[in-house]
C-alpha cells in the first residue's frame, strides 16, 4: 500500500485530485472503490466501453499538430474517464467560451419562463420590454416573439464577429462599443428581414433574450444564471466579460467557464434537465431547445446533427459541447484555433478518435499497458504548450 500512497501523491502533484485518484483506478483497482469528482464518478475508460490507444492517439495528434487545445473531456454513462489539459492548464482554470454562452442563454430562458418571470414562448418583445419607447411606433418590431429570437429568425440585420471586417463585424463591433445594447438595438437597427423568415445566425437575438431574462427576473444575467444554474450545479470560476454601461452583459458571448462545467451542462441536457436526481431545467424545455426549429440543424440556440445523432453547442475558436445520446457519452473541448481549422480539428477529434474509441460492448477488459501508456501521455500533454499561444491577449487565455 505504501507504493500506492507514492504514486497517488505523485500524480496528484502533477495532475491534481483526478490524477491520483485516476492512477489508482485505471492501474490497480477499479472495483475496489468509487471515487468522485466535481459530481462525476471516476472510471477507466476500459471500464465504460472505451478505449485508452484511441484516447491516447488523440492526445499525441493534437501535440503532432501543436494544436492549441487546453483540455479534452470525455464521459460516458456519466463517469468521468478522461480529463486532459495540456499546457500549464488545470481543471481550475476557465476558458473564452465564445458562442456557447448563447447556448446557456437558452437555458436561463426555459429557467426564466418555469418560474413565471417570462409567460412563454409566443411572449413579444413590446411584453419583454414594455419600456422600450421605439418598440410602440413599430408595429412589426414590436411583434416579434421570444421563440424568434431564440431560432434566430426575428429579422435583425446579422452582426457577428468571426471576420476581421466587413459589415457584419462593423455592427458587432458598434453594439459591443455600445452604452447600452439593447437601447440601440431596438431603437437604431432596422429590421433586415421580414420576421419569422429565414434562418441567420447573429449575436442580436441572444442579446436582446438576455437582457429580456435580465429584464423579467430584475437581475443581471450573471445573478440570475448564478442563482438558477451555475450554483445548483456546483461551478467555480464562472465569469461572464464585457457588460455595457447599463450593467446588461451579452447573451451571445462573454461567458467564460470551466471546461469541467462545460461537462456538467452537456450532462445536463444529456439528462433532460436533470442532475443528481434533481430537476434543474425543465424536461419539456431541454426536448424543445434541442429540436430543429430552423431546417438548418438549429434549435434554441443549441445545433442538431440529425444524421449522426449529435446535440452541439459551439464557439467560434473551437469550444465544443458534444452530446451524443444514443451512446450516453458527452465530449468537451477548449480550444484557440484558427477559424478555418475549427471545423476539421473538431470534427476528427470527436469522429476519428472519441467516437471511434466507443466499443460496441459496454465494457472492456482492463488493459494495463494501454492505461500507463495514456498515463505517459497526459504528463506529456500537460507540459505541452503550442507557439501560437504566445501572445494572446488576457481574454484569449485561460485564467484562474
Amino acid at each position: 500500500m505504501r507504493n500506492w500512497n507514492f504514486f497517488y501523491h505523485r500524480a496528484k502533484a502533477r495532475f491534481g485530485w483526478i490524477g491520483g485518484v485516476c492512477w489508482l483506478i485505471t492501474c490497480h483497482a477499479p472495483a475496489l472503490f468509487a471515487a468522485e469528482v466535481e459530481g462525476f464518478s471516476l472510471a477507466s475508460p476500459e471500464s465504460q466501453g472505451l478505449s485508452s490507444e484511441k484516447l491516447r492517439e488523440m492526445s499525441e495528434w493534437v501535440r503532432s499538430e501543436d494544436l492549441d487545445v487546453r483540455s479534452l473531456l470525455v464521459l460516458r454513462h456519466g463517469n468521468l474517464v478522461l480529463e486532459w489539459y495540456a499546457g500549464d492548464v488545470s481543471r481550475d482554470h476557465n476558458h473564452n467560451i465564445y458562442s456557447i454562452t448563447k447556448s446557456v442563454v437558452s437555458l436561463l430562458a426555459g429557467l426564466a419562463i418555469a418560474e413565471g418571470k417570462i409567460d412563454g414562448i409566443e411572449t413579444t418583445l413590446g411584453e419583454l420590454f414594455p419600456d422600450s419607447k421605439a418598440l410602440t411606433t413599430d408595429p412589426t418590431k414590436r411583434a416579434i416573439t421570444l421563440e424568434q429570437l431564440l431560432t434566430m429568425r426575428s429579422g435583425f440585420p446579422v452582426a457577428r464577429a468571426n471576420k476581421t471586417e466587413g459589415p457584419e463585424r462593423e455592427l458587432f463591433d458598434r453594439i459591443n462599443a455600445a452604452g447600452d445594447r439593447t437601447s440601440l438595438i431596438l431603437e437604431q437597427l432596422e429590421l433586415a428581414t421580414e420576421p419569422n423568415g429565414a434562418f441567420a445566425y447573429n449575436n442580436i437575438d441572444p442579446q436582446l433574450v438576455g437582457s429580456a431574462i435580465a429584464t423579467a427576473t430584475g437581475e443581471h444575467l450573471p445573478e440570475f444564471a448564478g442563482k438558477a444554474l451555475f450554483r445548483p450545479l456546483g461551478f467555480e470560476n464562472a465569469s461572464w466579460q464585457f457588460p455595457d454601461d447599463t450593467g446588461q452583459v451579452p447573451g451571445g458571448y462573454g461567458l467564460r467557464l470551466r471546461a469541467i462545467d462545460l461537462a456538467k451542462l452537456g450532462q445536463l441536457v444529456l439528462q433532460s434537465g436533470k442532475w443528481n436526481g434533481k430537476t434543474i431545467v425543465d424536461e419539456a424545455w431541454i426536448a424543445d431547445a434541442t429540436r430543429d426549429h430552423t431546417g438548418a440543424g438549429y434549435g434554441y440556440y443549441w445545433w442538431l446533427d440529425e444524421k449522426k445523432g449529435v446535440i452541439g453547442a459551439k464557439g467560434v475558436r473551437g469550444q465544443r459541447i458534444e452530446i451524443v445520446p444514443a451512446l450516453d457519452l458527452v465530449f468537451v473541448v477548449t480550444a484557440e484555433l484558427p477559424p478555418a481549422r475549427v471545423a476539421p480539428v473538431t470534427k476528427k477529434l470527436l469522429e476519428d478518435f472519441v467516437l471511434a474509441a466507443v466499443s460496441p460492448q459496454d465494457s472492456l477488459p482492463e488493459d494495463p499497458e494501454a492505461s500507463r501508456r495514456l498515463r505517459d501521455e497526459l504528463e506529456t500533454a500537460s507540459q505541452f504548450r503550442p507557439k501560437s499561444r504566445d501572445g494572446l491577449p488576457a481574454f484569449r487565455l485561460p485564467q484562474k
